[in-house]
């Protein structure tokens, strides 16, 4: 095999690598917001029912400082009713003593529905903390590992590119010119092995001549279908 076919089958192998680790660096953003949606979904969800709990709290502690309030009154009113002089401001009295003692007993059955309230609320809202800390260290974990992939690859496709400079200049310039050319129109692929007379980039079967001047890599050759740069590789059956 020429050794201009051999360099571009190396630079074929460092561009596909390369090709990768930027594809994965590019996507690692979008990964990320990925996670970012679904971490936040739970938050939201958590938040809602950690905020349901909070308002049936803060219901709960006005009802009750509303009753203590009223109970306070009752107290005083009943103390003062020795000091009254008339049967009617005496009947007035009562009056009001009962409506706030009605008011205390229907503050209390609304303490009580919101007990229960609450009591629900507590336990839905320990399910889905629970849930929370869970996506949470879900989410930490896979956006740590996300972005040290990135890291690791951004440092690994530094070296790549080295190697690939390096590679360049022992490429001569028409195969190398050729070759960039295919690549950037065939997806990434310009260097594709022959294999059993099939071409191994678009699997079309490719003229015996042809796939004899492969065999014997005494020059590049090309895909007739394709148009991708060839080489010979022995089918192992």
């Amino acid at each position: 095999m020429i050794e201009a076919l051999i360099l571009l089958k190396e630079m074929q192998f460092l561009d596909s690598k390369i090709i990768r680790i930027k594809t994965l660096i590019e996507n690692t953003p979008a990964v990320v917001n990925g996670y970012d949606r679904s971490f936040k979904d739970s938050q939201e969800e958590r938040q809602k029912k950690n905020a349901d709990l909070d308002k049936a709290l803060r219901q709960k502690r006005e009802f009750e400082l509303s009753a203590s309030e009223k109970s306070e009154k009752i107290k005083k009113l009943r103390a003062k009713s020795s000091d009254i002089k008339t049967n009617k401001e005496y009947q007035l009295h009562l009056k009001e003593v009962e409506q706030l003692e009605k008011e205390v007993r229907l503050i209390e059955d609304d303490i009580l529905i919101v007990m229960e309230q609450i009591e629900e609320f507590e336990k839905t809202s320990t399910a889905v903390n629970k849930k929370f800390e869970i996506e949470q260290s879900k989410y930490n974990e896979a956006v740590s590992a996300a972005k040290k992939e990135q890291s690791e690859g951004e440092k690994e496709l530094d070296e790549l590119l080295k190697q690939r400079s390096e590679l360049a200049k022992h490429i001569p310039k028409e195969p190398y010119n050729k070759y960039m050319h295919i690549l950037e129109r065939k997806n990434a692929l310009a260097v594709v092995a022959a294999k059993a007379e099939l071409c191994q980039g678009c699997f079309l079967n490719m003229p015996p001549q042809l796939y004899a001047e492969v065999m014997k890599g005494e020059k590049i050759n090309t895909c007739p279908q394709c148009g991708r740069i060839l080489y010979y590789e022995p089918d192992p059956h």
